[in-house]
């Protein structure tokens, strides 16, 4: 039904499941535009309080961007995937209902910026958390490599940067000198320091990781929707309890 996504609804949660874990749940074009539906869908279903984002698999939530997509892209279609990008994950940090990601292993790149695209972000204590698209270009032995032949993503003339919100959204949810360091040097932080500077919300063991991500889902969705909603556009908008529908 969603190309790449595993959804089930059930007791008012949507769980949204990146579902290509032979490649490490990396995002496809059909999966933006999936993901896109599901924002869509869930945000008009009265029975579904809170959405959580997650990845299937044992290694990743999400690599970032498939690199079959990446290699195959031409000077104009790189414009128009890194608006998909940008409009997919501003999708959901619109969403009128609470959205969390729940993070275990990689969560790099494209997949950073996805679950930074949320509301909040848990993760297990195997994650490892960064936008390292700087390596891509990078001297040895910060190179990856996957781009050794070169990278596809840097251009002739002029600078590449991280191109669906994450240096946007990094600095607001890190501040903006944890974010400068993450930016510039392509560090994947491990769980604990990412609960250090804020990245996450908290860390699970891999004994109680689904447990405590269900737990958090639970409670969440036993909360009225209405309420969910209003508070979620407060906080969202900047604004204090006045009326129910601030201009």
């Amino acid at each position: 039904m969603y190309e790449g996504l595993d959804v089930t609804v059930k007791d008012r949660v949507c769980w949204i499941t990146l579902d290509r874990p032979d490649k490490l749940n990396s995002l496809t074009p059909e999966m933006m535009h999936a993901l896109r539906r599901v924002f869509t869908e869930i945000d008009d279903d009265p029975e579904v309080c809170v959405a959580v984002l997650r990845g299937a698999g044992e290694r990743a939530f999400c690599a970032g961007m498939d690199l079959k997509w990446s290699e195959s892209l031409t000077k104009a279609d790189r414009i128009e995937q890194g608006r998909l990008g940008e409009k997919t994950f501003a999708m959901m940090e619109r969403l009128s209902i609470p959205v969390f990601a729940a993070v275990h292993g990689y969560a790099v790149g494209g997949g950073l910026e996805l679950a930074l695209g949320a509301d909040f972000i848990v993760c297990h204590e195997n994650a490892k958390m960064g936008l390292v698209e700087i390596t891509l270009s990078a001297r040895p032995p910060y190179r990856p490599k996957m781009t050794e032949d070169g990278d596809p993503d840097q251009p002739e003339f002029g600078g590449n940067a991280p191109g669906w919100g994450g240096v946007k959204r990094l600095p607001a949810r890190v501040g903006k000198a944890i974010a400068k360091e993450m930016l510039f040097t392509g560090v994947r932080l491990d769980a604990q320091r990412a609960l250090k500077v804020g990245l996450v919300n908290d860390v699970f063991t891999a004994d109680e990781f689904d447990a405590k991500v269900a737990e958090l889902a639970e409670r969440i969705a036993a909360m009225n929707r209405y309420n969910l909603r209003l508070v979620k556009e407060l906080v969202t908008g900047g604004y204090d309890w006045i009326e129910p529908h601030p201009v």
